[in-house]
């Protein structure tokens, strides 16, 4: 299922880039005050619910391109993962998510880290890359299980509830359930936190439950199982905000649970004009339940009709297991109405699933990472993981340079420095075009060879991205004829470089600025060696323009 809103807190953002004579500031990061904080924006996100509009993610993006605080980075990450779901592809709102566990981490927000490594873990499943999702899935738990959480008498807060609710959906579909079934019960006993959406966590809580119930063959367990689910039932119908919760919810839990004990009809109530206040995926759920109940009633055309409205739906929310007991009731349903070739094809069908999803292997993969993840919930572990994930802030994902934070702690040590250096500023010319006629995915390939490119060239240099296609080099002990001469071999370089191995035709130059002088004036040799980049560019781009050259024309 899609990543409810109510469970909701969003490398580099990609195709973030500026254009060639786009403005510089002085200081790293501009004033923040004139741009959509984390909070209005994730607000904004949720309001739009899924497939938010192109105008928020580039909103998000601007945000991001000017704040320094790695606090408030995770939640933008974490909101333009958010705002991005829905919309097919979810690779980008994998990177997003992950970008935004370093962050967050980095920020000691330890509980906000954990639902943003389980967002990952989500996306990436979404992705086609279940390995990684595991490893996110990993992470999650472990951030998870490292927070202090006596202060609120050792229930989760509300982004602890949130990364233990979508980590109980993850591993349900894993059909790891005892696992599902004891990150689902955290939540749910969390739920009197002020401001929670405890209507949702009791729903997700309780439909956990009776899905590990629905598949398990141990009695005990089953029994316990399904009256966790009736103690979530219980709950919405008494605490329910709304009609839907007190009686649609409430009454679908607990039709499923007397299904599961009594194998007969409930003679639960339709709620069919609650359907239009409800999401789409509880809409299906809705249906299969009360499919289930016809067909334990002896109505086999009520049970196909049903049926037939609730399984695009639950495709549609990528639920396996009711995807499976679906087809398995219709399968059912029609043989007792005489539709022998329909019965086939839904048991064809769902053999087919079955065989696909090979729910016992993917069980015992389940029980194997439950038990790493046991291994890896100690001090030394989460220290591991806050030292692997700080790594991350210090890299640009996209170049595989250092990033501009690294940067910028570099650059005050370098301030206390007695030494004579150089400094180059380097963009890639003409830039905008290349995203504008190849895409935004040749821009960002296009930045991953710039960033190999300059690791070749600049050996133990230090070397980070600037900001969008723009590149910094600092020199030490090199003085302005041998810093340009190293200048002059990276555009050599990059302008001989096979550039139609990325796209055909395409053709690339950089412009170079070039400071020397004493490195405790670090930052003023980075804006003469921008103002060189300038002129540079002013003269017609590709080539080298000294600070110290520029000073006797």
């Amino acid at each position: 299922m899609h990543v409810r809103d109510e469970t909701c807190g969003a490398g580099a953002a990609g195709g973030v880039t500026s254009s060639d004579t786009g403005p510089r500031t002085e200081s790293p990061r501009g004033d923040s005050s004139d741009f959509d904080g984390p909070e209005s924006l994730l607000d904004l996100v949720r309001r739009r619910g899924l497939g938010a509009q192109d105008s928020i993610v580039e909103r998000i993006d601007a945000a991001i391109d000017r704040t320094a605080d790695h606090g408030d980075l995770g939640s933008l990450f974490t909101t333009r993962a958010i705002a991005l779901q829905g919309q097919g592809d979810a690779t980008e709102s994998a990177v997003a998510a992950s970008r935004a566990v370093a962050f967050l981490v980095s920020a000691g927000r330890i509980e906000d880290a954990a639902f943003s490594s389980a967002l990952a873990a989500i996306f990436l499943d979404q992705s086609g890359k279940p390995i990684d999702a595991i490893d996110r899935a990993v992470d999650a738990l472990v951030l998870l299980e490292g927070v202090d959480t006596v202060a609120v008498d050792g229930r989760l807060a509300m982004s602890g509830v949130r990364a233990a609710l979508a980590l109980s959906g993850f591993f349900m579909r894993l059909s790891a359930f005892d696992l599902a079934v004891e990150l689902g019960r955290r939540a749910f006993l969390a739920g009197e936190l002020d401001g929670a959406p405890f209507d949702s966590i009791a729903y997700s809580f309780g439909y956990i439950c009776v899905e590990a119930a629905n598949v398990s063959d141990d009695v005990a367990r089953r029994k316990q199982y399904v009256g966790e689910a009736v103690a979530a039932a219980d709950w919405l119908a008494t605490h329910g905000l709304d009609e839907v919760s007190r009686s649609m919810l409430a009454g679908g839990l607990r039709a499923e649970t007397h299904h599961v004990i009594s194998g007969r009809s409930s003679g639960m109530d339709d709620c069919e004009h609650l359907y239009l206040h409800a999401a789409e995926d509880l809409v299906a759920w809705h249906r299969l339940v009360r499919g289930t109940d016809a067909l334990l009633d002896g109505r086999h055309d009520d049970a196909i009709a049903l049926l037939d409205a609730a399984i695009p739906g639950l495709e549609a929310s990528s639920d396996n297991h009711c995807v499976v007991r679906a087809l398995r009731r219709r399968s059912q349903a029609r043989v007792l109405a005489g539709d022998v070739v329909g019965a086939f094809e839904d048991a064809s069908d769902l053999a087919e699933r079955v065989r696909g999803w090979q729910v016992a292997q993917v069980g015992r993969l389940a029980h194997q990472l439950a038990r790493r993840a046991d291994l890896e919930r100690s001090t030394t572990e989460l220290r591991r993981l806050a030292e692997r994930l700080a790594d991350d802030v210090d890299t640009d994902a996209m170049t595989g340079v250092s990033s501009r934070r690294w940067l910028e702690r570099h650059l005050d040590e370098l301030a206390r420095s007695d030494d004579s250096g150089a400094t180059l500023m380097l963009d890639v010319d003409l830039f905008k075009i290349v995203n504008d006629t190849y895409g935004h995915h040749v821009g960002d390939e296009v930045l991953g060879v710039m960033g190999s490119i300059l690791r070749e060239e600049t050996d133990d240099a230090a070397l980070a991205r600037f900001g969008g296609e723009e590149f910094v080099v600092v020199l030490p002990g090199l003085d302005d004829h041998h810093a340009h001469e190293t200048a002059e071999r990276i555009r050599r370089r990059v302008e001989s470089h096979e550039w139609d191995t990325v796209a055909p035709g395409l053709r690339l130059t950089v412009s170079v600025g070039v400071s020397a002088g004493r490195l405790r004036d670090v930052r003023r040799l980075l804006i003469s060696a921008d103002e060189a980049l300038l002129d540079a560019k002013r003269r017609g781009r590709n080539r080298t323009t000294s600070a110290l050259a520029r000073l006797f024309d």
